[in-house]
């Protein structure tokens, strides 16, 4: 064989093997969300985080907020456009004809406009917040609004051709764009000095910082994409790819330090590195976004990028290190397992197997050539203009065309087709032959069977020398509705447990699969089975665990082993640190050897929790969910928590193929994991207040010092929120009430904190939360203030004071000055006077005690007052009957008077 026929094999198989090696790289995670807000649609203008991490966006029917779980919806006097933050976290909007903010006005958190012209009509396309100024644009005018001062500043263009058309801050400076220039915002002039190196006919789309360093990713109307800094623009290659694909941008970011986004009206979103300087992926509807026209975009503190279209929001996740394999067309039904063979990927679902092929997208181009020989005669080709303009473009020569002078005769001309290859990627193709619900695939010497609830199937691949290319096809071995299978290694025997409760083996003789023995476990259900190398089979049963040293009918020195699996729940059987393991959702279970039963691991319960959900690779190795994370056990007992794989809660299946971890998650969703050094993801998100009323509104607690409430605002709701797009942190809540209660409340995954009828006092409220990862952040100290009431204040004691001791003065004076006639009169006004202060002194004892309790401890609580004061009582009735002259009144009741006096005894006569 010639060196260069060999050079060009070796080639073709190099190409071939890095196709494979770096092919299937999977799609970015996706995760989409619909605005669950009644009589809202999915027009959005802008996409921006808070510092808290909390979503806002800019609605056409207001604003919307966003932390991971709920929706909240603030109205807006028209359509919201633009939005912007100050470092207080206070919302800044530009609306259509009008521009402000939110905030506490009437007892309500609400729009506030700052816009003091009522009539205006512009639209405020864009606001931006800088240190205590907030600028809004529109076509028209720039308001700067002073925060501190309140007042608005109006800049205008001179030119009436002249519009603007962008705002965006850059090296510190407030940049305006017009139709025919770029100022510099300075002192409410704009100021026509920019020395920057502008590309030539520049009018910018986006502007937008990076994360950390001081450089610009920026977009122009034409399409091309620049990096600036330093006063410098350096075009990026995405440019060439823009004009290529006649793609418009409408938005760029940066996602993190390496990538920027830039969001199109057709072609979806186009991911860049900065870094090595080429695109990374161009995410569609093909990669799983629901449309390709994107409305805008913004980005998160956790590394994610937010999208949002026709459909509603979506979130690319590029900082870990899973990619999806299920958006290539094809792959239908729940999936089950996967499984490499013969360089293919195959997955078994319940409606067949199907097995990832590279696809190859062609164009047709039609070109003419002169035909050789032969009488020429006269022809004629139509072409239209543009296949003319793409064959001058190639140099490729024309048709015949009429008209000129052809003296007679023409050239004749053939009309061919060529192939180009536009695009390839991949597509799954289903095996002809099964149409079943497939399970596990199966490994026998050099063939790959699958087990199916119709049969054991086998999976060829076969040349057809018809079509010239190789077909997959499935073929039905062995017919029994299997419950799970496994390979006998011994025996080469292929051992099936059908849904009859029956064990079948099989032999592999001349390729056909013959019955050779069948075990009967009188009808008891086999769950699950382990077959050891050292020849050894476990099969585990709803109560018991069976021992065979040889699978065989005439075998019956098998050993049972009692254990409890009352709920008949899926079994794992694994070899862990030289001990056989069942594991159910009951717990750990081993097999002690010397004590010949089955016992219960109580270390792995204290190290990883009960096992809620349980998995076991292709090779045995187990993984364990205990609700809150993914644990992996290995063969020496070691534990690995595996935080990151708390992404996807509900995976269903978990296997290892060449140190690459592949899952299926909730039977939907086949992804890949690419082990990094960098596997910790990212959160800069805080806890923060959403919300905080009391039973009179919404309450305003950035204020600064305590916020005082009258003693009938007495109610009060808070409500938390710690951002977590991901669903990982899974966040805890504590709170302590000084002032009510000085001890902290137990952790509560409950984000609502209520406080019904607080008394009269001073209270300092604080709150914090904790992760899935420990870390604890804490809030601001809320202090606040609930007022007496008048009657409880100290002047109106002094007035109840004042008040009374003038009774009691009255009252000596009358008892003194009293005649037999207004005896009646003084009595009622000297109680009055006795009851009031007793009274009083009962008010103010109860206040100063400040005893919750219930009725009846409340009235034994005022018999005791009331025998305390009752030798005041008897004080003042001393006091205010001792008469001037003689007994008088003195020690007379009330009820004496009433008294019919006793006739008094006659004397004896002498």
């Amino acid at each position: 064989m010639p060196i260069s026929t060999l050079k060009s094999y070796l080639l073709i198989f190099l190409l071939f093997l890095t196709s494979i090696a770096q092919a299937q790289k999977g799609d970015f995670l996706l995760s989409h969300y619909s605005l669950d807000v009644d009589g809202l649609d999915n027009l959005n203008f802008e996409l921006k985080v808070n510092d808290d991490g909390q979503l806002c966006i800019a609605n056409r029917s207001g604003v919307l907020l966003y932390e991971g779980n709920n929706w909240e919806f603030k109205a807006t006097p028209s359509a919201a456009l633009s939005i912007d933050f100050d470092s207080l976290g206070h919302i800044f909007v530009g609306c259509a004809g009008d521009f402000g903010k939110f905030g506490f006005l009437d007892g309500k958190y609400q729009f506030i406009s700052l816009n003091p012209n009522k009539t205006d009509e512009s639209l405020y396309f864009k606001t931006i917040v800088r240190d205590s100024v907030a600028f809004f644009i529109s076509e028209t005018n720039v308001i700067r609004y002073h925060l501190g001062q309140q007042k608005s500043f109006i800049t205008y263009l001179d030119d009436p051709d002249e519009y603007f058309t962008y705002l965006f801050e850059a090296d510190g400076e407030i940049m305006v764009q017009t139709n025919k220039k770029i100022y510099r915002y300075h002192e409410d002039q704009l100021v026509d000095d920019l020395d920057w190196k502008l590309p030539e006919n520049a009018q910018f789309l986006f502007f937008d910082k990076h994360p950390t360093r001081d450089q610009y990713v920026a977009g122009t109307t034409d399409n091309k994409v620049y990096i600036y800094r330093k006063k410098n623009f350096y075009e990026c290659k995405m440019s060439k790819f823009l004009t290529e694909h006649e793609s418009f941008v409408n938005n760029g970011v940066w996602v993190d330090d390496n990538h920027f986004a830039l969001s199109t009206l057709e072609d979806g979103i186009i991911l860049y590195s900065n870094r090595h300087s080429k695109i990374v992926d161009v995410i569609n509807h093909d990669k799983g976004l629901p449309d390709n026209e994107i409305y805008t975009i913004g980005r998160d503190h956790e590394g994610g990028l937010w999208i949002s279209h026709e459909f509603g929001l979506s979130r690319l996740e590029i900082g870990v290190p899973f990619r999806s394999f299920t958006n290539y067309h094809g792959l239908e039904g729940n999936l089950k397992d996967i499984y490499w063979f013969s360089g293919h990927l195959y997955v078994s679902t319940s409606k067949g197997v199907f097995y990832l092929e590279k696809s190859l997208n062609y164009k047709n181009t039609v070109y003419y050539v002169p035909v050789k020989g032969g009488k020429a005669t006269a022809t004629t080709a139509s072409v239209s203009k543009k296949q003319k303009k793409a064959q001058r473009s190639r140099g490729v020569k024309k048709g015949p065309t009429s008209g000129g002078n052809t003296k007679g005769t023409t050239t004749k001309y053939e009309r061919r087709v060529k192939k180009h290859l536009v695009s390839s990627g991949y597509e799954f193709i289903k095996v002809d032959g099964i149409e079943a619900k497939c399970e596990k695939f199966i490994r026998y010497k050099k063939k790959l069977l699958v087990a199916s609830s119709n049969g054991l199937y086998e999976i060829k691949k076969e040349y057809n020398k018809v079509e010239k290319e190789f077909e997959h096809l499935a073929e039905l071995v062995v017919h029994e509705p299997i419950r799970f299978t496994f390979i006998d290694n011994h025996e080469g025997r292929l051992v099936i447990a059908n849904h009859y409760n029956e064990i079948k083996l099989y032999n592999h003789e001349d390729e056909i699969w013959v019955q050779e023995d069948q075990i009967d476990f009188h009808g008891e259900m086999v769950l699950s089975a382990l077959h050891q190398h050292n020849g050894i089979t476990w099969f585990a049963t709803p109560s018991h665990l069976y021992r065979y040293d040889s699978l065989s009918s005439t075998y019956h020195d098998f050993r049972e082993y009692k254990y409890h699996n009352q709920f008949i729940d899926e079994v794992r059987i694994a070899a862990i640190d030289n001990q056989l393991y069942l594991i159910n959702s009951i717990g750990y279970f081993y097999l002690d050897g010397a004590k010949d039963t089955i016992l219960e691991d109580t270390t792995l319960m204290q190290k990883i929790g009960r096992p809620i959900k349980h998995l076991q690779e292709h090779g045995g190795k187990v993984w364990v969910n205990n609700g809150e994370a993914w644990y992996q056990i290995n063969r020496n007992k070691s534990v690995i928590k595996r935080e990151i794989f708390g992404l996807f809660p509900d995976m269903s299946f978990i296997t290892n193929y060449r140190d690459n971890i592949w899952l299926i998650d909730d039977s939907h969703e086949l992804l890949k994991y690419y082990p990094s050094q960098d596997d910790s993801l990212i959160w800069r998100n805080h806890m923060y207040l959403r919300e905080a009323k009391s039973n009179k509104g919404d309450v305003n607690i950035n204020v600064k010092g305590p916020i005082a409430f009258e003693h009938d605002e007495n109610s009060f709701y808070f409500e938390m929120a710690r951002p977590d797009y991901r669903g990982l942190l899974q966040i805890e809540y504590q709170y302590k009430l000084s002032g009510l209660n000085e001890n902290w409340s137990e952790w509560s995954t409950n984000n609502h904190i209520s406080f019904n009828y607080l008394p009269p006092n001073k209270y300092k409220l604080d709150i914090r939360s904790r992760d899935h990862f420990g870390q604890i952040q804490e809030l601001k100290t809320v202090k606040f203030t609930i007022k007496p009431p008048y009657w409880q204040t100290l002047w109106f004691y002094g007035l109840q004071i004042l008040f009374m001791t003038g009774l009691v003065i009255g009252s000596v004076i009358m008892n003194r000055q009293a005649q037999q006639k207004y005896v009646i009169v003084t009595e009622g006004l000297t109680i009055l006077t006795i009851v009031m202060v007793i009274e009083f002194l009962q008010t103010v004892a109860g206040g100063t005690l400040g005893i919750e309790s219930t009725p009846v401890i409340d009235f034994m609580i005022d018999v005791v007052i009331a025998l305390c004061v009752f030798p005041l009582e008897q004080f003042l009735k001393k006091l205010m009957k001792v008469s001037r002259q003689g007994p008088g009144l003195n020690g007379m009741a009330f009820l004496d008077l009433f008294k019919f006096s006793k006739p008094e005894a006659q004397k004896a006569k002498a």
